[in-house]
């Protein structure tokens, strides 16, 4: 009598089986690759200030690298607490979703005027709060992901700048956040 090869068993046991299970793991990959993606941009972007000689006072105009690291931050727990708003309800939308976070935010949504409005809230921070907010927030959206069900990667909402967008898109901008201000740390180190 042949042992059943127990690693190969699972293939022989009937497709919906194999399919829920095909399912689980693909999605599992997803949440790890998605993981692993939000973790390489956000040591580009530490590299990428650490390659820049100290600049947290760039002047009034221009962005230092601590406004730089407030804005990354500040922008992860927004599109994280909007994503988890998508989870809660049919088709949000986001400034509405966050509208109560910012009461003295006055006028129409312009992500350029809204990113100065925080800009200048977030200043009153310090150079290690800043970090330890940074670290925080990455920390809490990495766990938040292991959470998530391929179902809920496809939930939907207006997002106040990019339009439609599914939780998995979300993830995904958080990731293009972190290595556009990169991009933008690493000309600045060039100049």
């Amino acid at each position: 009598m042949n042992p059943v090869n127990p690693v190969k068993a699972p293939l022989f046991v009937g497709k919906v089986r194999n399919v829920s299970y095909n399912a689980r793991m693909a999605q599992a990959n997803e949440i790890e690759t998605l993981k692993i993606k939000l973790q390489a941009e956000r040591v580009k972007l530490l590299d990428a200030c650490a390659a820049l000689n100290d600049d947290r006072d760039s002047g009034a105009d221009e962005w230092s690298v601590q406004d730089v690291l407030a804005h990354v931050a500040n922008a992860e727990q927004l599109n994280v607490k909007f994503a988890r708003v998508m989870l809660e309800q049919t088709h949000p939308e986001q400034i509405e979703a966050v509208a109560a976070d910012f009461p003295d935010y006055e006028g129409v949504f312009d992500l350029d005027r809204f990113n100065a409005y925080t800009r200048e809230k977030l200043r009153a921070q310090t150079f290690p709060q800043v970090m330890e907010n940074l670290t925080r927030t990455r920390e809490e959206t990495l766990a938040w992901i292991e959470t998530l069900t391929e179902e809920q990667l496809e939930r939907g909402g207006q997002h106040a700048a990019w339009g439609e967008l599914t939780v998995r898109g979300i993830l995904k901008i958080l990731m293009l956040h972190d290595k556009a201000h990169a991009q933008e740390l690493k000309r600045k180190s060039k100049a």
